[in-house]
């Protein structure tokens, strides 16, 4: 990929600057070159480090899934000042903050970075310099870059959170242990990092830095266990973030004036002191109300289903089947997608009701395919691959033969994904090759 042309500057920092190029087939790109900025050059020993430091930041994109990283489309290493070639961002997360404070809205794009971080933090990797400069939107999807903070090297660290020209940008997400400890630093000071990020989004965003955050009602709650100073007392995981923030914000659209219904979601959020008693009350309860669905059901979690499952496993497959018809006729928001079907796919872990397994991988392909969401299209793939029981298999393939909106969805979620019908169980292959849609 030969570059014919430098457009215009985008970035600069301490280390490295970012154009905008014209590469030979006629394309824009973003070009990112090594390039220690002025301070940096005279120390000699400090520059090889940044050095390794770079090429380090390009081999750790370059083996980064696309779904979640910006993809490094060519790079040269080798040559006297090696740079790399990076599609064009169609969007930077600090922009989509402030564009969403001013329509009123909550910004696009928060599972998406949950989903990124996941996979770091599920690979041991973690980012160390999340801010919403190093968030770009590449087809779609808002991804991770700039992952040059991998490196743990202390006199590197230390130079890019205190000389950088980008600075202060780092400093105001970064965690308080990150300026102390640069060679034990865990994946929860990327949540401190998101919760920084939180509180630009739902405050005027104006704090001191590796400070303790907060923020208004139950999502100040969030961003305060995000920020914790020590941070064994933060989330312990994406995961248990991820349910809590998309599950309150997707809530927050739902109202009812129902005093009944409001009675049961308030014992809902304290399902810990349920006796079996209760529980079929409430089931009963929510097969009669047209009103409750979504009050009730946008606040179930892994916890809440563990915990019903644990107290009566009939009357948790009553509930169950409620949860999955109103996953599968329900419009959620893109990122709550990723809640549900963590949440669908778990009842499929816990229930050995056949019924319930198959509705679970036909709500789940269901949510895939109306939501165009690959994370949920991979778990679609996940419960019914070839290891999937003959029986529920079976099930699952009758429920695609009969209708016709099934088999579209389960042959768009491998579509979607650049996967093909065989990655299903063997009948439900068959039936998706059988029938033309």
């Amino acid at each position: 990929m030969k570059i014919i042309e430098v457009v215009r500057n985008i970035n600069r920092g301490g280390f490295g600057v970012i154009d905008e190029v014209i590469c030979d087939d006629g394309g824009h790109y973003a070009r990112k070159q090594f390039h220690p900025a002025e301070q940096f050059v005279k120390d000699q020993k400090l520059c090889d480090k940044l050095l390794v430091r770079f090429v380090r930041e390009v081999k750790t994109q370059k083996i980064l899934p696309i779904d979640y990283f910006i993809p490094i489309l060519f790079d040269d290493l080798i040559s006297s000042t090696p740079y790399f070639i990076m599609p064009l961002a169609d969007g930077v997360y600090f922009d989509e903050i402030q564009e969403s404070k001013k329509e009123g809205r909550n910004p696009d794009g928060l599972g998406d970075i949950l989903n990124a971080l996941e996979f770091l933090h599920d690979k041991g990797l973690v980012h160390r310099d999340l801010k919403p400069q190093n968030i770009l939107k590449h087809n779609g999807i808002w991804k991770l870059a700039d992952f040059g903070l991998i490196s743990q090297d202390k006199e590197i660290l230390s130079q890019t959170i205190t000389t950088s020209k980008q600075a202060f940008g780092t400093t105001y997400y970064c965690a308080p242990e990150q300026v102390i400890e640069f060679n034990r630093i865990t994946p929860q000071a990327d949540i401190y990092s998101f919760g920084a990020i939180l509180h630009d989004i739902f405050t005027d965003g104006n704090r001191v830095p590796h400070s303790e955050l907060d923020g208004p009602g139950e999502i100040g709650q969030i961003i305060a266990r995000c920020t914790r100073h020590k941070k064994e007392q933060r989330f312990k995981s994406i995961k248990s973030i991820r349910t809590k923030l998309l599950s309150l914000l997707v809530s927050k659209g739902s109202t009812s004036k129902n005093a009944d219904d409001l009675e049961w979601v308030d014992n809902f959020l304290n399902i810990g002191n349920w006796t079996e008693e209760i529980l079929e009350n409430f089931v009963f309860y929510l097969k009669r109300s047209p009103t409750i669905a979504n009050l009730v059901l946008t606040n179930v979690n892994e916890n809440n289903i563990e915990f019903m499952h644990s107290i009566n496993k009939s009357l948790f497959n009553d509930f169950a089947l409620i949860y999955l018809d109103w996953v599968y006729e329900k419009s959620f928001d893109f990122n709550y997608c990723d809640v549900v079907i963590n949440n669908v796919n778990l009842i499929f872990s816990k229930s050995k009701d056949i019924e319930v397994k198959s509705r679970c991988s036909i709500s789940a392909a269901e949510l895939g395919k109306s939501h165009n969401r690959w994370y949920v299209m991979r778990y679609v793939v996940k419960m019914n691959g070839p290891e999937m029981d003959e029986d529920l298999a079976f099930r699952v393939a009758l429920e695609i033969e009969l209708d016709t909106r099934n088999a579209l969805n389960f042959k768009r979620c491998v579509e979607r994904i650049s996967l093909k019908a065989s990655s299903y169980h063997k009948l439900i292959e068959d039936v998706l090759k059988e029938n033309t849609f």
